[in-house]
């Protein structure tokens, strides 16, 4: 069923997050494109004088300074919401995956130094110095999104996780397990049960745990359950340990794991994570294209100045070279990572595709798909992801074509093509951003770290009622409407710009 979603637990406070983090999201685009195309810009004009550039480059700077501040702000709000109604999350996982939160602190600090240097101290620094500053404010922001994006790759394929056949218990985890814990385990008990022997270290042994007693432990530990209390106590042949916190076991686990996999590193060892950097770095680039590219049509249509034509045809040509990154590239390397890592997203995507279709993805995937009836009912993602997908697609390849046909008509024909219908492709550009993360989130389903925690572990005791979740959705998209209306009274409107 398209709405079998609403069924997965916290279905409000689900919802509450993703419009925190879309929110954030539309407008961090903006930050992580828009910095790049001034810098250029400008570059452009300090090799050929040519006023109108720097102007483009003021304008554009313009643009990502006003959108900054009220980006940063929703983002200290979607952190907080993420404490409030996953705490279960930040509990455990942030005891061991805290470095690139940590990191994102100092990327933060390096974006509000540099992006406000490269806007104000236009005018106070030497040319090159400039640019030097637009460079760093991008390094700083695309370091922001790198750390944060490390952090949900892992989350969608943690370090660590094997796939196989659901016969044989898979998916599995990869865990360190100390010489203390293993004395008082029955290992042939373990094995029957599906974990795997991988070896030794110097001071315990390496397993693969099945990803469902790895769940069921997880949910012990968060709920404060003893050891007599938990499912491990059927593998545990001390009795004198009846008592002893089942979280107790699970941190010294991790912090093994840790420790062996990197402290530092361990969420950037996700097999996700590269693809999922490049596909939302790709995602800011042709979002701010496109802004750009219907701002300056618009101007072009009301004033007619060199300047704003001039703007219009920088955009298109950065929004088609960066489409073509995100299609042919970045989306194409993201599409092959969730079919080998995340099998059964993939499978849902392709729940009631014809033949051909199906035959098509996978053959540009290079994986064979599971059918999605094979996969056990604890583990099948919503198949509302299906249509998300395929919503998808076929904008992006509607939004693909009408570019191309817009460059045909600009360069080739040397038409002027400014007008009214150019406020669409931003919409349009955002809405497939927004359906690309509504399938990574939702068809993580029904876990929040992939083999690891599922979502009803997550979430807090003490859930907000509902009245407060619709206030608080109202409030966030209320902000993004009066950011929207002062980029349009202050920018769009500018008779200077």
């Amino acid at each position: 069923m398209p709405l079998d979603w609403a069924s997965y637990p916290a279905f409000g406070d689900r919802v509450l997050s993703m419009v925190g983090i879309e929110v954030h999201w539309i407008i961090l685009q903006l930050v992580l494109g828009l910095p790049l195309m001034a810098v250029i810009a400008e570059i452009l004009w300090l090799k050929t004088r040519d006023e109108r550039w720097l102007r483009i480059a003021k304008t554009l700077a313009k643009g990502f300074v006003m959108v900054f501040a009220v980006g940063a702000a929703m983002g200290t709000a979607a952190e907080f919401g993420l404490i409030l109604l996953w705490p279960n999350l930040t509990e455990l996982a942030g005891k061991y995956i805290f470095f690139p939160l940590y990191a994102e602190i100092f990327a933060f600090m390096m974006e509000v130094v540099f992006v406000y240097m490269f806007y104000y101290a236009w005018d106070k620094l030497p040319e090159k110095v400039h640019v030097l500053v637009g460079i760093l404010a991008i390094i700083g922001a695309w370091f922001s999104a790198t750390m944060i994006m490390s952090v949900n790759a892992y989350m969608q394929a943690p370090t660590g996780i094997l796939l196989g056949s659901y016969a044989d218990h898979f998916p599995k985890l990869i865990l360190y397990v100390p010489n203390g814990i293993v004395a008082v385990l029955n290992v042939t008990s373990l094995k029957a049960a599906g974990m795997d022997v991988l070896g030794k270290y110097d001071g315990g042994v390496i397993v693969a745990m099945p990803s469902e007693i790895v769940r069921a432990v997880v949910s012990d530990a968060i709920s404060g359950k003893t050891l007599h209390q938990s499912i491990l106590w059927r593998f545990v042949t001390d009795e004198s340990l009846a008592n002893v916190s089942v979280m107790s076991i699970l941190d010294s686990i991790m912090r093994e794991t840790v420790r062996h996999e990197g402290v530092t590193t361990i969420t950037f060892k996700s097999p996700v994570f590269i693809p999922s950097v490049l596909h939302a770095i790709g995602s800011g680039l042709v979002v701010s294209a496109f802004t750009a590219m219907a701002f300056y049509g618009y101007s072009a249509r009301r004033r007619g100045r060199d300047v704003a034509k001039l703007g219009f045809k920088y955009a298109l040509l950065f929004s088609l070279v960066s489409l073509a990154f995100q299609g042919m590239v970045s989306g194409h390397e993201m599409g092959v990572a969730v079919a080998e890592w995340n099998k059964e997203k993939f499978s849902a995507i392709l729940y009631g595709s014809p033949p051909i279709v199906e035959k098509i993805e996978t053959t540009l995937a290079g994986v064979d798909a599971i059918g999605y009836d094979e996969i056990p009912k604890w583990l099948r993602p919503p198949t509302l992801i299906h249509w998300l997908y395929y919503a998808k697609i076929t904008l992006a390849v509607l939004l693909g074509l009408s570019t191309v046909i817009l460059a045909y008509l600009t360069f080739v024909k040397k038409r002027e093509v400014f007008g009214s219908y150019l406020l669409v492709f931003p919409v349009v550009a955002q809405v497939v951003s927004f359906l690309g993360w509504a399938v990574r989130e939702i068809g993580r389903k029904p876990w929040t770290i992939y083999g690891v925690m599922d979502v009803k572990t997550a979430h807090t005791i003490n859930p907000p009622p509902p009245y407060v979740e619709v206030i608080v959705s109202v409030y966030f998209v209320a902000v993004l409407s009066v950011l929207i209306y002062g980029v349009y009274r202050f920018l769009w409107r500018c008779e200077e710009c």
